[in-house]
């Protein structure tokens, strides 16, 4: 970690790859790729805030999946869609989560805020 002295009362703190945070949810730093998705215990959580901030339009186009009520049902048209099934033809919804996640991380869906 590096302190960059600004002026007299304000010193910058350079710390690449440390992200300090206050009570933070696990879902914002999943987000942010400071958790990886294998070592998450509940995928289904950040999904769902991820979820919230994209089009649901642009996430039916992506995986060519129907008109979806909510996450679970969502979750498990991807999880058909993407053979991610269980003994029985279960839909195995925390990989499906997983894999959402990672498109995520690897561009495949987007959001973006505008500036105020």
């Amino acid at each position: 970690m590096k302190e960059i002295m600004l002026d007299k009362n304000i010193i910058l703190l350079d710390s690449p790859g440390i992200i300090l945070s206050t009570q933070e949810q696990s879902d914002g730093l999943v987000l942010r790729q400071a958790i990886k998705v294998e070592e998450l215990i509940d995928p289904i959580r950040p999904v769902t805030a991820l979820l919230t901030k994209v089009q649901r339009e642009d996430v039916i186009a992506l995986y060519q999946i129907e008109e979806y009520q909510s996450i679970s049902q969502m979750l498990a048209f991807v999880a058909r869609k993407r053979g991610f099934l269980q003994a029985g033809g279960i839909a195995n919804i925390d990989e499906a989560a997983r894999a959402i996640l990672r498109d995520f991380m690897n561009g495949k869906i987007s959001y973006f805020t505008p500036p105020p």
